[in-house]
């Protein structure tokens, strides 16, 4: 009894060590800093996200993972389907890739929207579609359900990337405005809710680029085009920082926002909105006026910044 015991415990080690990628399987899967529900979610990821599985908790259907972004975190398990390396190419080239564009959709039983519902959908999530019916693409998801998503409401993943091959300014401000009002969540990346950094990842999501995760990381990012407040050097689509000054010339970046122009800029708070560095503005925020850092802007790939895949 003890060798077979001895056995089955190498067989599923074995089956562990070979499925070692993660396909997410729901709109959005929490990413926490610790194995267990009730810890700190630290970021998100996307139904259709492939993700890198580095550890199996010993007790529990836990999983660390990396995300594209090289961020790293624990997601239960139920909410991916582990591959190997074989599977995973078979599921891309099952068919057609698509995106999500629309703020939320539905993957139904059947091509109707009085069918029941499999999934609830958010933008950008990716899913593998088979054929088209009537108003509906027929897609499975990546644990071999079939269901049915408004043809309205995706696009051709391919199209989609180079028509959002990088940022400009105009693709930027409607990105961002596009987000507007969606509540502040600690550790969210999507349209359900989002942090200041979430909000600004989003917003080059959204244009193809994948930026690092976290403030204080998008701050090391980019070029330096302001530390003086003036206004008039930065750009729709620049990057403002805000924190701490410490007595040694050092800083710590706490929070992030996005300039829009005409000395205002937009950013996660209590919502995801407007606030003004004029002192005349019914949206001037004299709170973050007086933490402001520096501006820095994304304009290049590099080793941090990549293209979305």
């Amino acid at each position: 009894m003890r060798i077979k015991i001895i056995l089955l415990c190498l067989l599923a080690h074995l089956s562990w060590a070979q499925k070692t990628i993660g396909i997410v399987n729901i709109s959005v899967a929490n990413i926490r800093t610790e194995a267990r529900e009730g810890a700190e979610m630290s970021t998100q990821a996307l139904l259709g996200t492939p993700v890198q599985l580095l550890e199996k908790a010993s007790t529990k259907n836990w999983y660390r993972v990396q995300l594209p972004d090289h961020y790293q975190g624990w997601v239960e398990g139920s909410t991916i389907i582990r591959m190997d390396s074989v599977e995973f190419q078979a599921y891309r080239k099952s068919g057609t890739e698509l995106i999500i564009t629309a703020p939320f959709s539905k993957v139904y039983q059947f091509p109707s929207s009085k069918s029941e519902i499999i999934s609830e959908l958010v933008q950008h999530n990716r899913l593998m579609a088979i054929r088209k019916k009537i108003g509906f693409w027929e897609i499975r998801m990546a644990d071999g359900v079939i269901g049915y998503v408004s043809l309205k409401d995706v696009e051709d993943y391919s199209t989609w990337k180079q028509s959002n091959s990088g940022p400009t300014e105009n693709r930027i401000l409607q990105s961002a405005h596009q987000l507007m009002g969606i509540p502040y969540l600690w550790g969210g990346t999507s349209i359900k809710g989002m942090d200041c950094s979430g909000f600004t990842k989003l917003v080059f999501q959204s244009n193809g680029w994948i930026i690092p995760r976290d403030a204080s990381q998008q701050a090391r990012e980019g070029i330096l085009v302001d530390s003086l407040r003036n206004w008039e050097n930065l750009k729709p689509g620049d990057l403002l920082f805000f924190g701490e000054k410490r007595p040694d010339g050092t800083y710590k970046v706490v929070h992030v926002g996005l300039w829009e122009g005409r000395n205002a800029y937009i950013h996660a708070a209590d919502r995801t909105r407007r606030a003004s560095m004029d002192p005349q503005s019914k949206d001037f925020d004299a709170y973050n006026l007086n933490r402001y850092l520096f501006t820095k802007r994304i304009n290049a790939i590099s080793k941090e910044v990549q293209k979305i895949d």
